[in-house]
Protein backbone atom coordinates (compact mmCIF):
# COMPACT_ATOMS: atom_id res chain seq x y z
CA UNK A 1 0.00 0.00 0.00
CA UNK A 2 1.31 3.30 -0.86
CA UNK A 3 1.86 6.10 1.39
CA UNK A 4 -0.85 8.14 0.13
CA UNK A 5 -3.58 5.11 0.13
CA UNK A 6 -2.76 4.56 3.50
CA UNK A 7 -3.64 7.62 4.31
CA UNK A 8 -6.90 7.80 3.05
CA UNK A 9 -7.10 4.03 4.54
CA UNK A 10 -6.19 5.78 8.00
CA UNK A 11 -8.46 8.78 7.95
CA UNK A 12 -11.77 6.72 7.00
CA UNK A 13 -10.71 4.48 10.25
CA UNK A 14 -10.17 7.36 12.68
CA UNK A 15 -13.27 9.72 12.07
CA UNK A 16 -15.07 8.01 14.29
CA UNK A 17 -12.09 7.46 16.83
CA UNK A 18 -12.54 4.10 16.73
CA UNK A 19 -9.03 3.59 15.29
CA UNK A 20 -5.96 4.89 17.75
CA UNK A 21 -2.48 4.57 17.08
CA UNK A 22 -3.37 2.69 13.99
CA UNK A 23 -5.24 0.43 16.65
CA UNK A 24 -9.48 -0.68 16.43
CA UNK A 25 -10.80 0.43 19.68
CA UNK A 26 -12.65 -2.88 20.91
CA UNK A 27 -16.14 -0.94 21.11
CA UNK A 28 -15.56 -0.49 18.11
CA UNK A 29 -15.10 -4.35 17.18
CA UNK A 30 -17.75 -5.26 19.16
CA UNK A 31 -20.29 -2.80 17.32
CA UNK A 32 -18.87 -3.87 14.05
CA UNK A 33 -19.36 -7.88 14.70
CA UNK A 34 -23.02 -6.66 16.34
CA UNK A 35 -23.67 -5.17 13.02
CA UNK A 36 -22.54 -8.61 10.34
CA UNK A 37 -24.17 -10.83 13.23
CA UNK A 38 -27.69 -9.15 12.67
CA UNK A 39 -27.16 -8.30 9.09
CA UNK A 40 -24.49 -10.64 7.29
CA UNK A 41 -26.17 -14.19 5.93
CA UNK A 42 -22.34 -15.08 5.68
CA UNK A 43 -21.18 -14.12 9.07
CA UNK A 44 -20.77 -17.18 11.79
CA UNK A 45 -23.34 -15.64 14.45
CA UNK A 46 -25.73 -15.10 11.80
CA UNK A 47 -28.27 -17.84 12.27
CA UNK A 48 -28.77 -16.83 16.24
CA UNK A 49 -28.95 -13.23 15.69
CA UNK A 50 -30.52 -12.06 11.91
CA UNK A 51 -31.69 -15.55 11.26
CA UNK A 52 -33.61 -15.37 14.40
CA UNK A 53 -35.14 -11.66 13.20
CA UNK A 54 -32.66 -9.66 15.46
CA UNK A 55 -32.21 -6.27 14.29
CA UNK A 56 -30.25 -3.38 14.80
CA UNK A 57 -31.89 -0.08 15.14
CA UNK A 58 -31.38 2.41 12.44
CA UNK A 59 -29.79 4.84 14.84
CA UNK A 60 -26.94 2.52 16.03
CA UNK A 61 -25.81 2.07 12.45
CA UNK A 62 -23.96 4.71 12.90
CA UNK A 63 -20.66 3.71 15.23
CA UNK A 64 -20.83 7.44 17.14
CA UNK A 65 -24.17 7.50 18.18
CA UNK A 66 -23.88 3.56 19.34
CA UNK A 67 -21.22 4.40 21.63
CA UNK A 68 -23.12 7.99 23.14
CA UNK A 69 -26.23 5.51 23.90
CA UNK A 70 -23.94 2.82 25.40
CA UNK A 71 -20.60 4.17 26.65
CA UNK A 72 -17.64 3.02 26.80
CA UNK A 73 -17.11 -0.59 27.89
CA UNK A 74 -16.43 -1.25 31.71
CA UNK A 75 -13.18 -3.29 31.36
CA UNK A 76 -11.88 -5.72 29.11
CA UNK A 77 -14.15 -8.65 31.27
CA UNK A 78 -17.82 -6.87 30.07
CA UNK A 79 -19.36 -7.40 26.67
CA UNK A 80 -22.16 -6.72 24.71
CA UNK A 81 -25.48 -8.06 26.38
CA UNK A 82 -29.60 -7.69 25.21
CA UNK A 83 -31.59 -8.02 28.21
CA UNK A 84 -34.56 -9.48 26.28
CA UNK A 85 -32.71 -12.32 24.22
CA UNK A 86 -35.29 -11.84 21.39
CA UNK A 87 -35.39 -8.35 21.94
CA UNK A 88 -33.27 -6.11 18.99
CA UNK A 89 -30.09 -4.26 19.51
CA UNK A 90 -31.65 -1.16 21.01
CA UNK A 91 -31.65 1.87 23.59
CA UNK A 92 -33.03 0.17 26.51
CA UNK A 93 -32.24 -3.70 25.87
CA UNK A 94 -28.73 -3.25 25.59
CA UNK A 95 -25.92 -3.37 28.96
CA UNK A 96 -22.28 -4.05 28.94
CA UNK A 97 -22.46 -7.18 31.21
CA UNK A 98 -19.60 -9.53 32.83
CA UNK A 99 -19.32 -13.09 31.53
CA UNK A 100 -21.13 -14.59 34.27
CA UNK A 101 -24.27 -12.35 33.86
CA UNK A 102 -24.23 -13.47 30.20
CA UNK A 103 -24.55 -16.72 31.46
CA UNK A 104 -27.50 -16.09 33.40
CA UNK A 105 -28.97 -14.49 30.61
CA UNK A 106 -28.56 -17.63 28.19
CA UNK A 107 -31.93 -19.13 27.18
CA UNK A 108 -30.16 -22.35 27.99
CA UNK A 109 -29.10 -21.24 31.24
CA UNK A 110 -31.22 -23.61 34.36
CA UNK A 111 -32.26 -22.01 37.76
CA UNK A 112 -32.50 -23.79 40.78
CA UNK A 113 -34.54 -23.32 44.10
CA UNK A 114 -35.16 -24.68 47.64
CA UNK A 115 -37.85 -21.72 47.81
CA UNK A 116 -35.60 -19.42 49.73
CA UNK A 117 -32.75 -19.11 47.08
CA UNK A 118 -32.74 -19.10 43.29
CA UNK A 119 -29.77 -19.47 41.44
CA UNK A 120 -27.75 -21.27 38.30
CA UNK A 121 -25.74 -24.50 39.27
CA UNK A 122 -22.89 -22.19 39.67
CA UNK A 123 -24.72 -19.97 42.59
CA UNK A 124 -26.68 -22.72 44.13
CA UNK A 125 -22.91 -24.51 44.77
CA UNK A 126 -21.66 -20.93 45.67
CA UNK A 127 -24.58 -20.73 48.11
CA UNK A 128 -23.77 -24.28 49.88
CA UNK A 129 -20.48 -23.89 49.96
CA UNK A 130 -19.57 -26.94 47.42
CA UNK A 131 -17.62 -27.21 44.17
CA UNK A 132 -20.11 -26.90 40.81
CA UNK A 133 -18.74 -30.05 39.87
CA UNK A 134 -19.90 -31.54 42.96
CA UNK A 135 -23.32 -29.86 42.41
CA UNK A 136 -23.49 -31.18 39.53
CA UNK A 137 -22.75 -34.58 40.22
CA UNK A 138 -25.44 -34.55 43.27
CA UNK A 139 -27.99 -32.96 41.08
CA UNK A 140 -27.29 -35.16 38.13
CA UNK A 141 -27.28 -38.20 40.59
CA UNK A 142 -29.89 -37.39 43.46
CA UNK A 143 -31.72 -35.10 41.52
CA UNK A 144 -31.15 -32.32 44.68
CA UNK A 145 -27.93 -30.58 45.70
CA UNK A 146 -28.29 -32.06 49.75
CA UNK A 147 -29.16 -36.01 49.93
CA UNK A 148 -32.32 -36.37 51.20
CA UNK A 149 -33.78 -32.23 50.58
CA UNK A 150 -36.95 -32.19 48.62
CA UNK A 151 -36.80 -28.70 48.17
CA UNK A 152 -34.32 -27.86 45.75
CA UNK A 153 -36.53 -28.15 42.11
CA UNK A 154 -35.60 -27.04 38.47
CA UNK A 155 -37.78 -23.56 37.85
CA UNK A 156 -39.29 -24.30 34.81
CA UNK A 157 -38.73 -22.07 31.72
CA UNK A 158 -40.76 -19.31 30.98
Amino acid sequence: MDNETRKKWMASRTKHGAYIGGREAPEHYIWRTMIARCNRPTSSGYRNYGGRGIKVCDRWKDYSLFIKDVGPRPDKDHSLDRIDNDGNYEPGNVRWASRSDQQKNKTTTKFYTDGSFTGTLVECARHLGISKELAHWRWSTWGTFVKGDTSWRLLPKD
